[in-house]
């Protein structure tokens, strides 16, 4: 086993924080180690994931012919062969022993615990432990400054820590407590698309691997309800936030006037205009920015449609439609199901929390209409295939159940 890709695990958390620079080079080095050790875990190049994941591949290739810019989209076809040689890397690391997981996650849970404390902190005082402060009021900025993305760390390593707990056996009690912590925290940090999508990844991990009756769990679901609303109504920055600033979603036909006045709806038209008009193949990967931009994607109907330009669309079927067209989203829908599906039956076969905890975060992160960040950049996507791989590396005998 790779003591260098232990260390480096170890480390995710950290380099997260530090900032893109790092987090690139996680991957590189975790590739390189994967090269290294390209002798191990033979099985893994026998798997049916594995071969979806080259099919996928070369469909980038192929796709990177008819590229609007081929200059935007090769270095994420680049970074995709990288993202296979990580996720084999993760996958002949945990099949070396179950011990240096549990050295990682106990490590991953005191990183967690001094996160939600700056966070606490940063509620509280205005500005994080080192001084950071959000320039969005009723947004957290904790340790990573201008970059506004604890939610989506939070959202992560809130279910491996919870995960944690529940395997070693902790008292209901301190978890329940911590739950309901998180999840109120969460809707402090004030991204309420992550709050969404970690309010309903808790509540199933919960019902699924919490030790106590059902009435229970509907009893502290309720709890937790009425802690989140005593906090939305004595606060004026929340309230801001998830009442003042999408106040259209409230009334009769609110998220189709929502929609069509924020910024969001703007890029999420633009997307799926940019596809009806390249249905196949899409404008090439990292090329909605450039695409979007264009005059015949004006629409008098979005009240933003002179913002709808960005780096991507801000929804994850959106990006890989308007970029990669039907073929593209289609092969990789059908690689991530098929390793979710495997991910799910090897789950309720061996019960382990890990497992669970992953399969919940990529199933999280592909809910439809939901804003979410891109799969191929460093944070979310980062964050989205160490999962993926994670996932995928604790299904045991992958020649045969892979």
């Amino acid at each position: 086993m790779s003591k260098l890709t232990f260390s480096l695990i170890l480390f995710f958390p950290i380099f997260l924080i530090a900032g893109n620079f790092l987090i690139n080079l996680f991957y590189i080095s975790v590739s390189i180690l994967s090269v290294l050790n390209f002798h191990q875990e033979k099985d893994f190049f026998r798997s049916n994931i594995f071969y979806l994941l080259i099919f996928f591949l070369i469909y980038l290739c192929i796709n990177l012919i008819f590229s609007i810019n081929f200059y935007n989209s090769y270095p994420r076809v680049i970074k995709f062969l990288l993202i296979i040689l990580f996720v084999k890397e993760i996958v002949n690391f945990n099949n070396k022993g179950e011990i240096y997981i549990e050295r990682i996650m106990r490590f991953w849970s005191v990183l967690f615990f001094i996160v939600t404390i700056d966070v606490i902190f940063e509620i509280i005082f205005g500005f994080n432990t080192l001084g950071f402060k959000s320039y969005m009021p009723g947004r957290i900025a904790s340790f990573f400054g201008d970059e506004l993305v604890v939610g989506t760390f939070y959202h992560f390593f809130s279910l491996m820590v919870l995960s944690y707990l529940v395997k070693n056996k902790y008292s209901n009690f301190f978890i329940i407590s911590l739950i309901i912590l998180i999840i109120c925290i969460s809707f402090m940090i004030g991204e309420r698309a992550n709050f969404i999508k970690l309010f309903f990844s808790i509540l199933i991990i919960s019902f699924l691997i919490l030790e106590i009756g059902f009435i229970k769990k509907i009893g502290m679901t309720f709890l937790t309800f009425l802690i989140v609303g005593g906090i939305f109504y004595s606060n004026d920055n929340i309230k801001s936030r998830y009442y003042n600033q999408i106040g259209n979603i409230y009334s009769v036909d609110g998220f189709k006037k929502f929609f069509k006045e924020s910024q969001y709806g703007a890029h999420q038209s633009t997307a799926y205009q940019i596809f009806k008009d390249n249905t196949l193949l899409g404008v090439g990967l990292k090329n909605f920015r450039e695409e979007s931009k264009k005059s015949k994607y004006e629409n008098p109907d979005y009240k933003r449609s002179n913002q709808r330009q960005a780096t991507h669309p801000h929804q994850i079927h959106l990006e890989l439609l308007s970029e990669l067209g039907l073929i593209g989203y289609i092969s990789f829908l059908v690689m991530i199901i098929y390793s979710i599906i495997v991910s799910a039956k090897n789950y309720f076969k061996k019960k382990n929390p890990y497992q669970l905890s992953t399969l919940i975060y990529i199933i999280s992160c592909l809910i439809p209409i939901i804003p979410s960040g891109s799969i191929f950049s460093t944070f979310f996507g980062g964050l989205f295939w160490f999962s993926f791989g994670l996932m995928i590396s604790f299904n045991k005998n992958l020649k045969l159940k892979v």
